[in-house]
């Protein structure tokens, strides 16, 4: 007879367990996930902090200021910034009166901001000053009614022996001061010779001299707008206390 041939049955090898070496990673998965998580926060209080301190400066270096200034710095990651001590861009916005009590907001671009003697300074700075058509009359002359006629230009309205005048004149700036060139007028709705004696002497009384502007800036411009008669400056090497 013949001898049966044995069977073999193949050994079973298992693999070692993955379980013990997902627990690390798991960790390490956390702990990334929290340190994304993270960073924008301290980055978003880091900036707030620099925001504040920076506000608090500038209001101590202006008086007319009527209230605490808003400080925005620009640039991502703002961390990497707070390291260099160097900021790229700074923006504030604040609202004040002039030596006179007229009020006017302030809109200011700071560039290159970086600590300097125990103070803050800018490379350069550019602003626009806003002053709203409401505090631009002298207080004396009731009868004169300003406001936004388009396209930069300035509606002066006022009343002739009760007969409305209305003029339309561009803003011009010569140094610091401000003054009207009449493009058209009407008087009870009749067209007039802008360059009339009686359109001369109307608009000579709107004549204004600026104010010094604060951080050493200088005017470069003027324009009339919705919100008020706008002028735009610009100063270098800027100290902001």
């Amino acid at each position: 007879m013949t001898k049966p041939t044995p069977t073999y049955t193949p050994t079973r090898f298992r693999m070692p367990s993955a379980r013990p070496l997902r627990r690390p990673r798991t960790a390490l998965a956390a702990a990334a996930a929290v340190l994304l998580l993270a960073l924008p926060v301290a980055d978003c209080a880091a900036r707030g902090l620099t925001e504040g301190r920076l506000a608090d400066r500038i209001a101590r270096r202006q008086p007319g200021l009527t209230a605490r200034p808003e400080v925005t710095v620009e640039g991502l990651p703002f961390l990497l910034q707070a390291a260099r001590d160097s900021y790229p861009e700074v923006r504030v916005r604040a609202d004040g009166t002039t030596g006179a009590g007229r009020p006017v907001t302030a809109d200011l671009t700071l560039e290159g901001v970086s600590p300097r003697g125990g103070g803050y300074r800018a490379s350069a700075a550019s602003a626009r000053f806003t002053a709203p058509y409401a505090s631009l009359g002298d207080g004396t002359d009731t009868a004169t009614r300003l406001s936004d006629a388009g396209g930069g230009r300035l509606l002066v309205r006022r009343s002739v022996l009760g007969v409305p005048l209305d003029l339309t004149a561009e803003v011009r700036l010569e140094g610091s001061v401000l003054s009207l060139r009449a493009e058209s007028a009407s008087l009870g709705g009749r067209p007039l010779d802008p360059d009339s004696p009686l359109i001369a002497q109307a608009l000579a009384r709107q004549t204004r001299t600026l104010p010094e502007l604060p951080l050493g800036l200088r005017p470069t411009g003027v324009s009339a707008g919705p919100d008020g008669v706008t002028v735009t400056a610009r100063a270098g090497n800027v100290a902001l206390g």
